[in-house]
Formats: C-alpha cells, structure tokens, sequence
C-alpha cells in the first residue's frame, strides 16, 4: 500500500485526528529489529508513522484508531510483528517480573554448548584442520561460522522476513523455486562482488600495518558489542551498536516493494546494505585484505554460512525468533562471537609486536 492510499485510509477512519502512541517492543536487538519492527507497523492502514528506539526498547506510532484503547492497538500492532519474535505493549516487562523472562537461566544451556564449540575448535585448530583464527585475525574459515551464527541471530531476523514475505507473494502465482533461486544465487554473487570493490578500495588506500591494525581493533570491538546485545542481559549496550546509515537500510528494504519478476534477485543483492552488525564487521575486514579476491572470498564465506539456515527458511517456516529456545540460542551465538572477538583482538595485538602470541597454532 502506497503512502496516499495509507494516509488517505487513516484520515477516513480518523476523522483527520491523528496521535502519538509509546508502546514498548519485547524482543528488539540491534538495528535489524529496529527496521523490521518499523516495516511492518508503517504497512498497517492506519498507522501514518511508526519510530523504534533499540536503546528503549519502544516505539512510537502516530496514526488513527478512533476510540480504541491503547491496550486493544498494542494487541493489533503485536499481530504484525508476531511472526518475527516481538511483542509489543503499553508497558514494559522489567527485568525478573516474568519467569519465562528469567534471562539468566539461559545460561545454563548456552554456556556449555558455547564452551564445547570452544574446545572443538581449538582441538581442529591444533590439529590442523580448520584455519578458523590466523595471525592476521580473521579468515575466510572465521567469516563462514560467524555466517553460520548471523543466520541463527536476530540480525538476520530482517533478511528472514524480506525472504518469507517474498516467498508467500510468489507462491501465491505457483512459482515457489525459481525466486528462491534468484534469491540465494543474487545472494552469493552480489556478496562476492560487492566485497570485492570493498577489498580493491582498500589496496588503493594501501592501507600500512597501524591502519589495518585499527580496523582491526574495530572488528574486533564492532564484533564485542554485537556479542553483548546477543546476551540480552545488558540493554544500555544497544546504544553503542553501529548500523548502516538509515536511509540505505530502507532504500535496501524498499527494493521488496517492485513487482517484477528481477525483483527476487534485487532482494538478495540488497542484503547487502541491510542493518546487519556481522556482515558489516565482515565488510570492514574486507577493506583490510587489499585485494579485490581477498574481500571477495570474505564476503563470500560469510554468505555461505548464512545459506543453510536461509535456505531452511524459504522452504519452511523455520525461524529462530520464533522458537521457544531462541534465548539459549542468542545466548550461545553471543558467547561464541565474544570469543571471536577476544581472538581477532589479541591477534591484532601480536601483528603490531604489543604482546606476544598467546595461542601457538
């Protein structure tokens, strides 16, 4: 439904009386949440605007519901957003005042299950098997599992959306394959591509060892955050996530509004841009490689991990933000990527000669 028509339809049904509501977002963490969540509120006929704030967990709706109570529009809102794993009210839910809540409890799953992959994978490291953290931090091994964790995260809560939204437009015409196909395969190559011109920029920076240890240190910070807002226990963290400027996350979403039959394999390129921390901590690694194959791979490496749990999605209504077990699930993501970024921090410490190496691979 285009802005017009919306408005058109809200002043109707308002007489032209528009206000201000705050309801609160159970569920938001990170700015992919964020866009999701203002996505789907500013498709409902009535809504004229609807603003999140990932550091309040709230957002604020201006539109016309006539009379009706801010309890029965906070129980309409939350319809939309549902599907995704959030909830909206008209109060927020303090820390502890629900047992289904207790996000501490989590813990005691996602520990173990994050301290085994540890042990796994220094065990493969040492053996020789994997490459998953080299001297120089992370490798093409290190972008495809944080892929994998990405895709089991909120921050691809917004691709899983475009993906199912996509997916029940076109299979009402009988064609459920061919977009999913474009989809994935626009995916891939764009990522490849795309990295590519982000590594070809760095080589004509020539970047020297100081600068490249400073992107370093940003990975590897960028990479602590998003691990801290996966563990959905410290809020204030929220306001320190960097995103993608604004106005490209929603030209980006904007692209799933064409009716075209292109418009599959421009969603996919358009996952790009899209307010995800860790493909933009993957972006900024691929301005370090110097070379346009370097990013390239990155990039690439990242997408492929991201496609087992995608393509799971097309063809189902699989969704982690949906699963009675997501908290574990965040938990245990945001325990792994912590320690990838304690490992691509060190490691940038041992490139410029600070400390000397700690973990002998």
């Amino acid at each position: 439904m285009n802005n017009q028509s919306k408005n058109d339809e809200a002043v109707s049904a308002s007489v032209g009386e528009f206000k201000k509501y705050k309801f609160y977002v159970q569920g938001m963490h990170c700015r992919a949440c964020v866009l999701l969540t203002e996505t789907e509120l500013n498709d409902h006929a009535l809504v004229l605007n609807a603003t999140a704030d990932l550091s309040g967990g709230c957002v604020e709706v201006v539109g016309g519901f006539k009379d009706k109570s801010e309890e029965d529009i906070a129980k309409e809102l939350s319809l939309l957003v549902e599907k995704h794993g959030y909830k909206i009210s008209t109060e927020k839910v303090l820390f502890g005042e629900d047992s289904k809540l207790d996000k501490w409890s989590d813990f005691k799953i996602a520990t173990p299950i994050a301290l085994g992959f540890l042990i796994l994978f220094l065990l493969l490291q040492k053996a020789g098997l994997v490459n998953l953290v080299g001297s120089g931090g992370v490798t093409m091994g290190t972008a495809f599992v944080i892929g994998i964790i990405a895709s089991l995260s909120s921050c691809m809560a917004v691709v899983g959306g475009l993906l199912l939204s996509m997916s029940a437009t076109f299979a009402k015409d009988g064609d459920r394959i061919k977009p999913q196909l474009m989809f994935h395969g626009g995916r891939l190559v764009s990522f490849f591509v795309l990295g590519g011109v982000i590594g070809a920029l760095g080589s004509a920076f020539t970047l020297s060892v100081s600068a490249t240890f400073i992107l370093g240190m940003i990975i590897a910070i960028v990479m602590l955050i998003l691990g801290i807002n996966l563990l959905d226990v410290f809020p204030s963290a929220k306001r320190l996530q960097l995103g993608m400027p604004r106005f490209i996350s929603q030209h980006a979403q904007s692209v799933t509004k064409l009716n075209h039959t292109l418009t599959p394999l421009l969603v996919g390129i358009a996952t790009f841009f899209l307010p995800c921390g860790f493909t933009q901590s993957m972006q900024l690694y691929s301005l370090t490689t110097g070379s346009f194959l370097g990013g390239g791979l990155t990039m690439l490496s990242f997408a492929i991990g991201t496609l087992p749990v995608l393509a799971l999605i097309s063809f189902s209504s699989f969704s982690v933000m949906n699963s009675s077990k997501k908290g574990v699930f965040f938990k245990t993501a945001g325990i792994i990527v912590i320690m990838f970024a304690i490992f691509n921090l060190i490691n940038s410490l041992v490139v410029v000669g600070i400390i000397s190496p700690i973990f002998n691979f």
